[in-house]
């Protein structure tokens, strides 16, 4: 199937773009499930107290709390950012490998066909996405994921518009003119 490591290469690339389309999707639900269950872990703790006798450094759970539990709690925004950079970073990376799929006239037809495909899935996941948003649970879970919200509702777009500019850098690498080459043709 593959004649040599550079068929291997292409096949893994398309391969490395399905994974991080999915992984986009995948990434901003993970990140809000583990934000929902933090926030409401905090608040179990924060409800209830009680009294710590015989002890030097804290008198009442929440002051055992303060010091152990709720810094970590506090690290839940952090969540919210790395959503942000985990989509941005796919996209970097997708746009990197159209950039490289330029170096073949047939990887850039090949790109334009899977971009098209893409923006189908795309379509479907962005349908599924809203159909889980109508569960109440789900959407209170997704409610500090603004970015990430609106690239899972607009999906289809965001997948078509990274997938233009990843062909349109594959046209830019494959038209590129090609310095300190041999200039051996040039000669009469």
């Amino acid at each position: 199937m593959f004649n040599s490591f550079e068929d291997v290469k292409r096949y893994g690339s398309l391969t490395i773009v399905i994974l991080s389309i999915f992984a986009i999707f995948m990434s901003g639900i993970f990140f809000g499930i583990t934000y929902y269950v933090m926030d409401v872990t905090e608040d179990a703790f924060e409800s209830m107290d009680c009294v710590i006798e015989n002890n030097v450094f804290v008198g009442s759970c929440q002051e055992l709390w303060e010091l152990s539990i709720y810094p970590f709690f506090a690290l839940k925004d952090l969540l919210i950012w790395f959503s942000y950079f985990f989509i941005f970073a796919l996209v970097i990376g997708l746009l990197i490998l159209g950039y490289q799929s330029g170096k073949n006239p047939i990887l850039l037809g090949l790109l334009v066909v899977f971009i098209i495909v893409l923006t189908y899935i795309g379509i479907e996941v962005s349908n599924v996405y809203r159909t889980m948003l109508e569960t109440e649970l789900f959407r209170t879970m997704m409610l500090e994921f603004t970015v990430y919200n609106k690239v899972m509702l607009y999906f289809p777009y965001f997948t078509f518009f990274v997938g233009l500019m990843s062909t349109l850098l594959s046209l830019v690498n494959y038209q590129r003119v090609k310095v300190n080459s041999s200039t051996e043709e040039l000669n009469y």
